[in-house]
């Protein structure tokens, strides 16, 4: 061997020192934006249903947030009464009755669903109302 001269031997490590900007001097990473919630609902029973008389289960347990969840489900019935908010995805309606006799009204119950973000959906949906005497009967001839 010669003098003055050595040999490496493997393996060798090398050291590397990456400095990074602080963090303050980082930009903001952009908000990621809400999935905007799906509104649907059932209603049952479907027929008959008599104004001022058939409870009417509404259940929008099919509406869905993919991002969140549901807080507030918002029903506007479309027969007069004032809408009703309520945390639960179910809900029983009596539609009101008219001075109307042997008619069907067609409702139309609309649902609106805010998520725990604050975006709204909409689902409607009509409903068809008689007003007793049944229309067809003996009585409203």
């Amino acid at each position: 061997m010669r003098r003055g001269i050595r040999s490496l031997a493997w393996p060798f490590v090398l050291l590397l020192v990456v400095v990074a900007p602080a963090c303050e001097d980082l930009p903001a990473a952009p908000p990621t934006p809400n999935i905007l919630p799906v509104a649907s609902f059932i209603y049952n029973p479907v027929s008959p249903i008599a104004a001022g008389e058939t409870p009417v289960t509404f259940n929008a347990s099919g509406s869905r947030d993919s991002d969140g969840s549901i807080a507030t489900y918002v029903w506007t019935w479309g027969d007069g009464t004032p809408d009703q908010s309520t945390a639960s995805p179910t809900i029983v309606h009596v539609f009101s009755n008219t001075p109307s006799r042997c008619v069907e009204v067609v409702y139309a119950a609309l649902l609106t669903v805010v998520d725990d973000k604050g975006d709204t959906a909409t689902a409607s949906q009509q409903v068809r109302v008689i007003e007793l005497p049944a229309p067809g009967s003996a009585e409203c001839r």
